[in-house]
């Protein structure tokens, strides 16, 4: 929106003072062209563009005069109007920040948008009207820059929509072009596929959110790598293909995957061998990986627990002290209770490392210690405790041993396969299963072990993926009162 001209008069006239002042002492060249510098930093140029250009023009000619060693009255004379022009030029760039505060925003959200870069043609169209829109306010036309404002608005933020979108999705545009000049898709379709979609993708999310062009990169990324990959299969397949004898060129290029599979197990400290082909190495590591990054999240809890307590029983020692002085029945009572607590993480250390990463997994929630058997399995829609998890379960008994006095919980859990009723009724059957199981073979007081079903209510994971289906079908054994 255009404000009022009149609101502009005490910035006006104070400008005109300015120009007299300005005038009042000569500028040098060097110091125009500085000042003309700075003003096209400012946006001076674009904010008020006759009389910048006639600034500009003024400097261009002095400088020409001066290397031609014409008159220096003359020189002086052009450097004076250069001045007086890019005065003028700077009181009506302030004006027109004043006036057209809406458009020049929009103007510095296309710029921060990199728009010249990324959208030129949209952007020299918008900025053709800009000008025109901020000549006419030079000329006290205050209907026509208030057209021109309008239609250069819109113009800016077509050209700031193109430039961001242009920015965050080039890149991949341009790998999927050359991947599709390459013809990869003859020997690398669904990669090439992947990294289209992707693509699409990412032209619908920002579109949907331009502002936020974070979720659209990250999709753009994807679809460069997926292109890229398809390029580096495409050249692999091709140049295997093309060798004299293809099952020669298979087997050299299976060899050189087995390879390099076999200096990260040799990293590893794995045997590496390859008769039953690469899934049982890739297995191990990912098996040592899983449990590296187990024994990691273990080993931080415990020092988070050990710090925790000790930060706790040095502020109670304090106190102690200073109220009592000596050993006293309340300090014999906290020590007491350090010791408990520190017999409960030894247990707790203990029973994690007795179950594999994929039988079970051990945490503290407050007072309580969860043991959630990942491993157990029940025949499909039965709740059985066959001979298959006889091992896990005289794991169980040994974990349960260590803590006499505590109550238990079963907790029976499913995934979100079938109707909620039904995963309810199963959960709750299996749970009172392995309560049962509990009860008969290991002699547990039925008066301190309780079971309850939750059914799918409680996952600890996506029920997207059959991994996360598997990791929510637990039972959960929950330990009160160590």
């Amino acid at each position: 929106m255009l404000k009022p001209i009149s609101s502009l008069f005490g910035l006006l006239a104070g400008s005109l003072l300015a120009v007299s002042a300005f005038g009042q002492s000569q500028m040098s060249q060097a110091q125009l062209a500085a000042a003309i510098d700075k003003a096209r930093q400012e946006q001076v140029d674009a904010l008020a563009p006759g009389n910048f250009a006639d600034a500009a023009e003024a400097l261009a000619t002095a400088t020409r005069d001066a290397e031609k060693g014409r008159n220096p009255d003359k020189v002086r004379a052009q450097l004076s109007a250069g001045a007086a022009a890019l005065q003028r030029a700077n009181t009506a760039a302030a004006a027109a920040r004043e006036t057209l505060q809406s458009l020049v925003a929009t103007r510095t959200d296309a710029l921060s948008a990199n728009a010249p870069k990324f959208a030129p043609e949209p952007w020299q169209k918008a900025e053709q009207r800009f000008r025109e829109a901020t000549s006419a306010l030079e000329r006290n036309d205050t209907n026509g820059a208030q057209k021109r404002s309008a239609e250069a608005n819109v113009l800016l933020r077509e050209a700031e929509m193109t430039a961001i979108r242009n920015g965050v999705l080039n890149e991949a545009r341009a790998v999927i072009a050359q991947a599709d000049a390459a013809k990869v898709e003859k020997f690398a379709p669904r990669t090439l596929a992947a990294a289209k979609r992707n693509l699409s993708q990412a032209e619908q999310e920002i579109n949907r959110n331009r502002y936020e062009p974070a979720a659209a990169a990250k999709l753009a990324a994807q679809a460069g790598y997926e292109a890229r990959h398809s390029i580096h299969l495409a050249q692999l397949i091709q140049a295997t293909l093309d060798k004299k004898g293809d099952e020669a060129g298979l087997e050299e290029l299976l060899l050189s995957w087995e390879s390099s599979i076999g200096e990260i197990a040799h990293a590893a400290e794995i045997e590496s061998r390859f008769d039953k082909g690469i899934q049982p190495v890739t297995q191990q590591l990912l098996k040592q990986t899983q449990d590296q990054r187990q024994e990691a999240q273990r080993l931080a809890r415990e020092l988070e627990d050990r710090n925790e307590q000790i930060t706790a029983l040095n502020a109670e020692m304090t106190k102690l002290e200073a109220r009592l002085g000596g050993v006293s029945q309340e300090r014999i009572a906290l020590q007491r209770r350090v010791d408990a607590q520190e017999r409960v993480r030894a247990n707790v250390a203990a029973i994690e490392g007795s179950f594999g990463s994929t039988e079970a997994r051990v945490v503290r929630q407050g007072d309580d210690i969860v043991i959630s058997l990942l491993g157990i399995r029940f025949p499909s829609g039965r709740s059985t405790i066959d001979g298959s998890n006889t091992a896990l379960m005289n794991k169980v008994r040994d974990a349960l041993k260590l803590f006499p006095d505590s109550s238990i919980a079963v907790e029976g859990h499913t995934d979100s396969n079938g109707s909620d009723s039904a995963n309810l009724i199963l959960s709750q059957d299996r749970a009172d299963a392995v309560r049962q199981y509990l009860v008969t073979n290991f002699g547990t007081n039925p008066e301190k072990i309780s079971s309850i079903g939750y059914g799918e209510a409680r996952p600890v994971a996506t029920n997207e993926t059959a991994d996360g289906r598997t990791r929510n079908r637990r039972i959960d054994l929950v330990i009160h009162g160590q």
